[in-house]
């Protein structure tokens, strides 16, 4: 899951409060401590993790610290590489930049009401592209923001196309005056920070011919494009809750709506001088006067709707020759399909020399080729038993169930454990939605608890957030444990599943070493 910055410890002319500080570090021997924090380094205002970096890669520094309410000036001299021991309790410290598109896949207008409210936050913030590898659209960018780019070499940095046709591009993100990504990519190249794109493929909207198109232009800014994902729609039961049409001019104006605008943080700005602009768009959604969005013509009347097979067959057969051709020429296939349209096309996930430094894990590329290729590695250093009798729930979504499957039942041929897979159907969002990302804690519940009493519940880390302390829907592991009666433990790669089996075989040699040993009698 994407880093979801908590508002509520992002404020203006707060500082960078201190949440931890390592023992014998700088920071320690300085005083510092959790809950202090830092406001300036050698005069310059902090605005988030990066400027605190940046600036303490002098050798003489000045801080200006608050500490229990008061202010203190520290001067120390200390090694470029020594960022002091600090852990802060948010990356940014000044303010969120916001997402001002009106994309009709955006997933925030397909949640239900009465989550927290950082779920409804649209971010696009290029810090945290920079950070964490969340995908951005660069629609918001200021000079002032390129000068900092510059200054800093904000790199790589990870960037939402979807088309580089600007008009196509003007509806994938539901707005007239987006800029020129091919542009903006070369500006990016031209202060030598390299990028990674993601498209966002809508049925008959920007695959086919407009997606050729938008992997041969980017193609041609190789090598600042580093890598090119190709991503399914994804659509919840609340996109349209059951209404007709289901269109993408539909999807877009769920934007431009009144009650959209009231109930979430286009009307609830939080810094200053945002809020005349999301006055004024409330007032004009109650007077009935959309914007852009509502008065698209016929080019979003398409249906807005999720991949079948066959169309997933489409794109993957769209990217090959492109993956060839790029190989040939750069040694790279700069272009992957996300590992969901191979499984949605029952096509075998491609070798893992294809992905390279599996630079899109976290956007579904490659995840399953690097787990399928770990778990083989990993199967002859499982146990040949543990030490009691031991029944297992190994849950996933329908998505991965073919992939975890396997797992499963070679899990179980190890002497006292028994693994049951219990694919789980996402009824909270709806069962077109397969991934693992998207569980709920309610429907992981109610579904394993139809497979009776278990010792011990394995669950994929991905449905936790950033921190994997809660799911989506607000459920901690514990209150999982409790519901189930049973022991829980979250993994998300094979080495994370073995380690969990071996602390249930203590005593067990693993299978290499017993074959080692079997070879040493012989002789």
């Amino acid at each position: 899951m994407e880093y979801q910055p908590n508002l509520s410890n992002i404020r203006p002319g707060n500082g960078g409060v201190i949440q931890a500080v390592a023992a014998g570090s700088t920071g320690a021997q300085l005083g510092l401590q959790a809950g202090d924090a830092i406001l300036q380094v050698n005069g310059r205002v902090m605005r988030d993790v990066i400027d605190f970096r940046f600036a303490m890669t002098e050798d003489q520094v000045e801080l200006l610290v608050r500490q229990a309410g008061e202010e203190r000036s520290i001067q120390l001299t200390k090694n470029p590489d020594d960022m002091l021991g600090l852990d802060f309790v948010e990356p940014l410290f000044d303010r969120l930049r916001t997402c001002n598109n009106k994309c009709p896949f955006c997933f925030l207008t397909q949640m239900p009401k009465g989550f927290r409210k950082t779920l409804y936050l649209k971010d696009d913030d290029y810090r945290l592209s920079f950070l964490y590898g969340n995908f951005v659209t660069l629609t918001n960018l200021k000079e002032d923001d390129w000068d900092r780019i510059a200054e800093q070499r904000l790199g790589p940095m990870y960037i939402s196309v979807h088309a580089t046709d600007r008009t196509l591009r003007a509806i994938l993100l539901g707005k007239p005056d987006v800029p020129d990504v091919l542009a903006q990519i070369r500006r990016l190249g031209d202060l030598g920070i390299e990028v990674h794109t993601q498209v966002v493929a809508c049925p008959q909207l920007n695959d086919g011919p407009a997606l050729a198109q938008t992997i041969h232009e980017l193609g041609q800014l190789f090598p600042i494009v580093q890598s090119i994902a190709i991503v399914p729609v994804g659509l919840t039961r609340y996109r349209f809750e059951g209404k007709k049409p289901q269109s993408i001019k539909a999807a877009i104006r769920v934007h431009e709506s009144a009650e959209w605008i009231d109930s979430n943080w286009e009307a609830q700005p939080i810094w200053q001088e945002e809020a005349p602009v999301a006055n004024e768009l409330f007032q004009a959604a109650k007077e009935g006067n959309l914007g852009f969005c509502a008065r698209l013509g016929a080019a979003t009347e398409v249906e807005l709707r999720p991949y079948r097979g066959d169309e997933a067959a489409a794109v993957i057969d769209i990217c090959e020759p492109f993956q060839e051709y790029y190989m040939a020429e750069h040694g790279s296939v700069l272009v992957y399909p996300s590992d969901e349209f191979y499984l949605l096309a029952g096509r075998e996930q491609p070798d893992g020399s294809l992905y390279e430094g599996y630079d899109q894990l976290e956007n579904g590329v490659g995840l399953v080729r690097q787990f399928q290729d770990e778990w083989a590695e990993i199967v002859p250093s499982l146990p040949n038993a543990v030490d009691k009798p031991t029944r297992m729930l190994l849950a996933c979504a329908t998505l991965a169930s073919p992939v975890l499957q396997q797992v499963a039942e070679q899990l179980s041929r190890i002497e006292n454990l028994t693994v049951e897979l219990c694919p789980v159907v996402n009824q909270f969002f709806g069962d077109m939605v397969t991934v693992s990302g998207l569980l709920t804690g309610g429907d992981v519940v109610a579904e394993l608890q139809k497979h009776g009493p278990a010792d011990i519940v394995m669950l994929p880390k991905v449905m936790f957030d950033h921190s994997g302390t809660r799911t989506i829907d607000e459920w901690t592991v514990e209150q999982i444990a409790t519901a189930l009666g049973a022991q829980v433990t979250m993994a998300r790669m094979p080495h994370e599943i073995r380690r969990v089996v071996r602390q249930l075989s203590r005593q067990a040699k693993p299978r290499s070493q017993r074959r080692f040993m079997a070879q040493a009698s012989m002789r």
